[in-house]
């Protein structure tokens, strides 16, 4: 790879680590766009025996372009580095979501998102590993192996997008594109230790971006940190905002969600969530307890939804479905075999879901939830272990439980790395929304990062 001269970090390591800082030092120059690509793309190979993050980078033409980056170019991020998860189309490249169906697929133009970040100068380093054609919450499955968490590369990152949240983590860039359905951003956003958006369903195009279930799918940013977060938000909105709501009063209400699967979620993301009601409360916010019981059905019914319109989504890979992945193609079928009558009954009690948050949200900011149940649990193992509970199947706790109600009712959500379980291990806590509301889960993002005097953490490679 052609990367230059010098080791992996020759700029000094914790020097210009989030966008915001590498943005300050192209402006004053104590830093060029290709040495910031140049020490993303050495990063990416130190980091791909243990954490298989990239499916695709591409040293050359993305050195060329950060070389062509003027030093008095207008646009303040022209020369960050980012990646983006592998079911975005960038023209002339492979868009397989992973999948071997997809194997050879050459994108003709790029999807809107990637001409958004082209548009702000960014340069895109490469593809980030997913779970296959992002029907699982796991990462384990893909054509290109399994995404292994840079924490613990023993362990899941999560996902879909758990390419992305590897990269981010490990300091591989600053920032990523992602993709959530059921929680594909959120997810590997706790289990990776760094921030994620949902935005609300349709504030982003999804136009290039392959789907998995199109009337949930929703593109969004993956960061260190919420500045960061919101700084590509607003590159990826063609309007430029973060969204509706910006300015809180002095001391916003946030509702805490109790009940809210609380008979499955391990103590130590029950003990995280809390903290992080403490450190908003620190910060002026006035946290209250809502009773969160009520759509204990919610991951059954955005299963029946997901797959419906996931079969629907693929059925013109024809006899190419059997080269799909087995446990992904199971998900294909279930939406084959799903009645007129079953999916009708779904999409009803989804609008009950969404009267269910909205109703909560009234007298609130945001809604305060764990953002998944368990830290990241090991890769070889098919159970978690809850602690009070025992161990319980993936198949009965999969990662997305908690975060996929937000899909059906279309709200944003923000995953925030709010602590660590037990093991040492990342944890999230998330922000629930109203529609439009992201610029607000910003503002309780800054608060929550002030109050707990937050700064990014780094793994340490094991190789």
């Amino acid at each position: 790879m052609d990367a230059g001269a010098g080791d992996m970090n020759y700029l000094p390591q914790g020097e210009f680590e989030t966008a915001g800082e590498m943005a300050v030092a192209l402006r004053e120059g104590r830093v060029s766009a290709a040495e910031l690509v140049d020490r993303a793309l050495r990063r990416a190979e130190a980091w791909q025996p243990e954490t298989n993050t990239f499916t695709q980078l591409w040293a050359e033409e993305s050195l060329s372009e950060a070389r062509s980056v003027r030093a008095d170019d207008e646009r303040p991020l022209a020369g960050v580095p980012v990646a983006v998860k592998d079911l975005f189309d960038v023209a002339g490249k492979e868009t397989t979501g992973c999948s071997r169906a997809y194997s050879g697929t050459l994108a003709r133009v790029d999807a809107a998102m990637v001409r958004r970040l082209r548009s702000a100068g960014l340069v895109i380093i490469g593809k980030t590993n997913q779970h296959e054609l992002a029907a699982g919450g796991t990462n384990l499955v893909s054509s290109a192996g399994r995404t292994c968490n840079p924490w613990d590369p023993l362990r899941i990152t999560g996902g879909s997008s758990g390419g992305s949240a590897a990269a981010v983590a490990a300091g591989v860039v600053p920032w990523a594109l992602g993709s959530d359905t059921g929680g594909s951003i959120r997810i590997p956003s706790a289990f990776c230790g760094i921030v994620g958006l949902k935005p609300t369903t349709g504030a982003l195009s999804t136009e290039g971006m392959m789907p998995l279930a199109p009337s949930m799918d929703c593109p969004g940013p993956m960061a260190t940190t919420t500045e960061d977060v919101a700084t590509l938000l607003s590159m990826l909105r063609e309007d430029g905002r973060v969204g509706g709501e910006v300015a809180l009063r002095a001391a916003p209400r946030v509702g805490l969600l109790r009940g809210y699967y609380a008979d499955m979620v391990h103590p130590d993301a029950l003990a995280v969530v809390d903290h992080a009601a403490h450190i908003l409360r620190s910060g002026g916010a006035n946290v209250e307890e809502v009773d969160g019981r009520g759509i204990e059905d919610a991951r059954g019914v955005w299963f029946t939804v997901c797959c419906a319109e996931f079969a629907d989504a693929h059925r013109g890979l024809g006899r190419d479905r059997a080269r799909v992945s087995p446990s992904v193609r199971a998900w294909m079928e279930a939406g084959d075999a799903a009645s007129v009558a079953e999916r009708e009954a779904a999409v009803r009690r989804r609008g009950e879901i969404g009267g269910w948050f909205r109703e909560r949200l009234a007298p609130f900011a945001a809604l305060l939830v764990p953002t998944t149940a368990y830290a990241a649990t090991l890769a070889d193992r098919g159970d978690v272990d809850l602690g009070p509970w025992g161990t319980v199947s993936m198949e009965r706790v999969g990662p997305g439980r908690l975060t996929c109600p937000v899909n059906l009712a279309g709200l944003p959500a923000l995953s925030l790395p709010a602590g660590r379980s037990s093991e040492g291990l990342p944890l999230g806590a998330s922000l629930v929304g109203r529609e439009g509301g992201e610029g607000t889960l910003i503002d309780l993002g800054l608060r929550w990062e002030a109050a707990a005097g937050y700064r990014p953490r780094r793994p340490a490679r094991t190789g």
